[in-house]
């Protein structure tokens, strides 16, 4: 049996993986060897200006991501109660939608509002949130007593 840490890693690790392999594509095309190796094969004429080896080989990525993004966040999710890990994912995906998307890596990842109702679907399926336990509830204000007659 998975632990809900392990099946919000392998949620997160799914809808996040275009824009995974969206970073680590960009990161291997600034490394040196990898813009040499791209200058080299568009001077032979086989292919655009435009071309990019890092852009061809992100699909290729995903294996990458699954064994090495997705024990990262299990293991930093293991913190975290596991019992309270499913209301958690849930208010932060709320909030996020509710704050009109979610800015990442300073901008440089953005999650627009259908993006995260994708995650909501994907959280709903793979991690519901179970009927609210007993759980007190603070209050904030001064109760009205039970007889109906509030002294003024």
């Amino acid at each position: 049996m998975f632990s809900n840490a392990q099946k919000l890693a392998a949620v997160l690790n799914k809808w996040a993986q275009p824009a995974i392999q969206g970073l680590i594509g960009q990161r291997l095309g600034q490394l040196p060897f990898m813009a040499n190796i791209d200058a080299k094969i568009r001077s032979t004429g086989w292919v655009s200006p435009m071309w990019s080896l890092s852009k061809e080989i992100s699909p290729l990525l995903d294996g990458l991501s699954s064994s090495l993004v997705e024990p990262m966040l299990s293991r930093y999710l293991n913190g975290i109660p596991d019992n309270a890990i499913p209301a958690l994912a849930h208010k932060v995906v709320e909030d996020a939608i509710k704050n009109g998307g979610l800015s990442l890596f300073e901008g440089k990842v953005e999650f627009e509002p259908e993006d995260l109702e994708e995650l909501k679907t994907l959280l709903r399926y793979n991690l519901p949130v179970e009927e609210k336990a007993n759980t007190y509830e603070v209050l904030t204000e001064e109760p009205i007593p039970q007889g109906g007659d509030v002294e003024k």
